[in-house]
């Protein structure tokens, strides 16, 4: 499990610092700028979220979940409001915060005791908030989960109750946290993980729902059956399934467009861990996102060996990260609870 552990959190963390050289361009402007499909870290332009960081850096996507998973391990595993917070504060401490978005900045604010100004507080319903940020981060959720989606949901809700406890966000959320979970175990398959992430998009909306937190936003669900069947119809054809998945499922901000399309991602490389990252940071859009969320599934069902060694280093030495023992970490408080 430890292998399988330290492969998700590699998975994550390769996509994100891949994808954040792409974030933003479609496919085809991705091919103009970098003269291709981008399969190998790059330099990161200027014109992008991420400028000004060197070659190898992760964004808030893969800090958030870095810092959480820290912060599990600094509550011996039990994953509770308080350690909840806890990884909002403690990330907000890092260099990466300058990436937060509105949402968590608001979060922050809040546990500090300062309430920033909503110029939307007026909405019955703000769908905006159904995003991404949910399920970027989620993957400590279930590393600690020892394997069993149930717990996995119930930590992922925890996780997200301070900045996306909306009905959208946690099934986007449940989904991911889910999906790891049972990829965590020795005869887990994609199919198999397939299942049991559907069943974590159900529940995480019922919860969402019954905390009166619906939003009128699409269904992960129902739009993951979607970007399944899409990735099998065009599968042969890697771009052209990038590009169907894209168009209509979308890679964008909202939870809606970056999970069902991760899902879909997994399907197209048969849930290769490398294959997948570079099929995430090539769609387009919030490519960064959704190839953090989809590589830290595929590196859970498949372990590390499928990532060349020199690219955790890089990784670490860049972002002053120690995956491996983040992942020995994690095994080790999972045993407790």
């Amino acid at each position: 499990m430890n292998d399988k552990i330290y492969g998700s959190l590699l998975g994550a963390a390769v996509g994100d610092a891949m994808g954040a050289a792409t974030e933003t361009r479609s496919l085809e402007q991705i091919k103009e700028k970098f003269g291709g499909l981008v399969k190998n870290f790059v330099e990161i332009p200027e014109d992008v979220f991420a400028r000004g960081m060197p070659k190898g850096s992760v964004t808030d996507d893969f800090s958030l979940a870095y810092v959480t998973a820290q912060t599990i391990i600094e509550h011996d595993g039990k994953v509770d409001r308080s350690c909840a917070e806890d990884a909002l504060l403690n990330w907000s401490k890092t260099k990466f915060y300058k990436m937060a978005g509105p949402t968590t900045v608001a979060a922050v604010e809040r546990l500090k005791g300062n309430i920033l100004p909503n110029p939307y507080d007026f909405l019955t319903v703000d769908n905006a908030k159904g995003s991404n940020g949910s399920a970027m981060k989620i993957s400590p959720a279930a590393l600690v989960s020892g394997g069993d989606p149930d717990t996995a949901i119930r930590n992922a809700v925890t996780i997200c109750m301070p900045t996306h406890g909306n009905s959208t966000s946690l099934s986007a959320a449940c989904a991911v946290s889910a999906a790891i979970a049972a990829a965590l175990h020795e005869d887990a398959d994609l199919d198999k993980v397939f299942e049991v992430a559907l069943y974590g998009a159900k529940t995480g909306e019922e919860i969402g729902i019954g905390l009166n937190k619906r939003l009128a936003c699409p269904s992960v669900y129902k739009r993951m059956l979607l970007a399944r069947e899409i990735a099998l119809k065009y599968k042969d054809d890697f771009e052209k399934c990038l590009k169907e998945l894209s168009d209509i499922i979308g890679s964008g901000l909202a939870a809606a467009e970056a999970v069902p399309c991760a899902f879909g991602i997994l399907y197209l490389t048969d849930a290769d861990p490398l294959q997948t990252a570079i099929a995430g940071v090539n769609i387009g859009n919030d490519t960064d996102t959704v190839a953090t969320i989809a590589a830290s599934i595929a590196g859970a069902l498949k372990g590390s060996s499928a990532f060349p060694k020199e690219y955790c280093e890089l990784i670490d030495s860049v972002n002053g990260f120690d995956l491996k023992a983040t992942a020995e970490g994690l095994e080790r408080v999972s045993r407790v609870h």
